[in-house]
């Protein structure tokens, strides 16, 4: 089963306009034409754009946020709005149960944050960084984890278990320490 990834990627450096130092869309549309995969990307700024994209139905079931995340105030905005879960975001009933990543940093190191957000987009699964990792990692994490996903999928499973996500986490984990010196945890967590 071919996979279906759709990026919302935010400003991350104010003085640089309306680009970002990490344009998602780079990586993402080369990749997933390699793989088979159907792309779709979309630059959102405000709490208003999510609203909008989440309130009509998503036709992909993989969701890739990508931009600045801390760990206090979640995912932040162009527009100096944040995804923290407290807010209230149109979700179409079509874009419910959807794999959800937030390719930011740090988000992970909040579960109650991480948690949050999952619940606030009800998503199936989410995934967060607990570190700040550069952004090469977080392609090289993201693209392993997708392509391990597809093969589970192709294999005729219908979700992603915790198990999965060990034997991902495993296979990366001479990763952690490449990015950042001595981690002791992969810099990545689901929820």
């Amino acid at each position: 089963m071919a996979l279906k990834i759709r990026v919302f990627d935010t400003i991350l450096e104010k003085t640089k306009g309306d680009t970002t130092s990490r344009n998602s869309a780079d990586f993402w549309r080369p990749f997933c034409a390699a793989s088979g995969w159907s792309f779709n990307y979309e630059r959102v700024h405000s709490l208003e754009d999510i609203n909008f994209f989440f309130g009509k139905p998503i036709k992909e079931e993989i969701i890739i946020f990508s931009g600045h995340g801390e760990k206090v105030m979640g995912f932040c905005l162009s527009n100096n709005e944040k995804i923290d879960g407290t807010q209230q975001i149109n979700i179409h009933k079509k874009n419910k149960e959807k794999i959800i990543i937030f390719s930011s940093c740090l988000i992970g190191m909040n579960e109650k944050l991480a948690m949050a957000i999952k619940s606030q987009f009800s998503a199936k699964n989410l995934f967060a960084y607990q570190h700040v990792v550069e952004d090469r990692f977080c392609f090289l994490n993201e693209s392993i984890m997708l392509t391990m996903m597809e093969h589970l999928f192709e294999s005729g499973r219908k979700s992603y278990t915790e198990y999965d996500f060990i034997n991902f986490t495993v296979a990366t984990d001479f990763m952690k320490n490449i990015n950042c010196a001595k981690v002791k945890n992969h810099p990545m967590l689901m929820f």
